[in-house]
């Protein structure tokens, strides 16, 4: 038995998945061997922590022998993708508050590399840089709106965004969605995976894709589905696999966590443990096994009245932060009890209140940037044919290091905030925004 062993040639990627699938079986079976009912989190974060490393190595591995080779090769091939439209200016433009403009929007030919294009700034990389960013915390917080004039034109009725903010931060006015649904884009800002079209549909059924679903070479899992298998890795894995905290903090969660339907039900109602201002799709992180089947979800994806707490000391504060608001805060709400206002301007509301915790905190003072960051408003049933084109929606960045009253004009997306992250957190692109541009250099200096 020995020697068949011996004579049995592995991959390192297939050595590192074994090495995974033995910790995770040793785990379990610890677990059966001591009766518990349930893994207490320690141990389920310590297994999820050890199985993601090994599958992140898994999926980055290369044998000694084609070292070499690979260190030549200067940009992962992405033949199998092919660019999405970026979305035109509209009249409600603003100019430049800057003399300083984005060098690398004079890139002939790309979108801003949201499905497989290249910044000729800043070329897709398949490994971290190796000089240390000095940004360690990010913020992200994911609104929707229904155009790049109704939340950054003259007539917004988002003053503390538009005017406030606007001043403190960049704008990066040519940042559009990937179509007309909102779901794709966070999903996109978290795994770097394509719309299909049950995401597009805003996933109304909770479903699962198939058990033999296989990535594509570039990571994309094709067919079906929204509910992503467990080698479908996220920035929050990244940030797991780091040895680092990541958390989300979803409005009318209330005291529970993780909120999401069963698999292959209806998830288009009030779901049972949240409440009604409660929606699935402003919630990326529970359509993943990664995070679902070894407790990352259930620890780190919670209310966020925990919020406040976190960024009390920086220490308690997670490198990277999801934070999204509730149903009455869409643009599309009309009236929703005991909240007022509705709408954009409750998206407003929203930020003035806990903006100005995050910009206070120890966290963000020291080496933080958050992103606010806008998908298309309307619903799956109102997108209608339109629902698989880029929406211009604009973005706005805030970070001690960034320059302030500044706008740049150059195409970025969800994808693209997903690189940028990862760039300045050190980790490995996932599937498209390995091709995605970083606005980084552009908002960032020195990052």
């Amino acid at each position: 038995m020995i020697k068949r062993l011996r004579s049995i040639r592995l991959t390192w990627p297939q050595i590192a998945i074994v090495a995974a699938s033995s910790a995770l079986s040793t785990g379990v079976v610890i677990h059966a061997a001591t009766g518990r009912d349930s893994v207490p989190n320690a141990t389920l974060s310590a297994l999820r922590g050890h199985v993601v490393v090994h599958t992140l190595a898994a999926k980055t591995a290369a044998p000694p022998a084609a070292v070499s080779s690979a260190a030549s090769t200067s940009t992962p091939s992405l033949a199998d993708t092919s660019p999405s439209p970026s979305a035109p200016l509209d009249s409600g433009a603003t100019t430049d508050d800057s003399a300083t403009t984005d060098a690398s929007n004079t890139t002939a030919g790309t979108d801003g590399g949201d499905v497989g294009t290249t910044d000729a700034t800043t070329p897709a990389t398949t490994t971290p840089s190796s000089t240390a960013s000095p940004v360690k915390y990010v913020f992200v917080i994911a609104l929707t709106t229904d155009s790049y004039g109704a939340a950054f034109g003259q007539g917004s009725v988002a003053h503390y965004l538009n005017g406030t903010l606007r001043r403190r931060g960049t704008l990066l006015s040519g940042y559009h969605t990937l179509g007309g649904t909102e779901l794709p884009d966070y999903l996109a800002m978290i795994s770097g995976q394509a719309p299909n079209a049950d995401t597009t549909s805003n996933c109304a059924t909770y479903a699962e894709f198939s058990s033999t679903a296989t990535a594509q070479s570039n990571g994309q899992i094709p067919g079906p589905g929204c509910v992503y298998p467990n080698t479908t890795l996220t920035i929050a894995d990244q940030v797991t696999a780091a040895g680092k905290q990541w958390k989300a903090y979803i409005a009318g969660m209330g005291s529970s966590a993780c909120v999401h339907a069963d698999s292959n039900a209806a998830d288009d109602t009030q779901l049972t443990g949240a409440d009604s201002d409660y929606d699935t799709r402003h919630n990326p992180f529970v359509y993943f096994h990664s995070l679902l089947d070894l407790g990352g979800c259930q620890s780190n994806d919670i209310g966020i009245q925990h919020l406040t707490k976190d960024l009390r000391v920086a220490k308690r504060t997670p490198t990277y932060a999801y934070i999204a608001p509730g149903l009455c805060d869409e643009p599309s709400a009309t009236s929703c009890a005991g909240t007022e206002p509705v709408g954009l301007a409750a998206e407003d509301a929203f930020l003035k209140r806990w903006v100005p915790q995050i910009l206070a905190s120890q966290a963000y003072k020291q080496d933080g940037a958050l992103m606010i960051v806008f998908a298309d408003a309307k619903a799956a049933t109102d997108a209608g044919a339109a629902g698989d084109r880029p929406v211009r929606t604009g973005a706005l960045i805030l970070s001690p290091l960034a320059h302030k009253g500044k706008t740049v004009s150059g195409s970025y997306g969800p994808y693209s905030v997903l690189r940028t992250i990862e760039g300045v957190l050190g980790y490995t692109p996932l599937v498209h925004a390995k091709g995605a541009r970083s606005f980084a250099t552009a908002v960032l200096p020195g990052a």
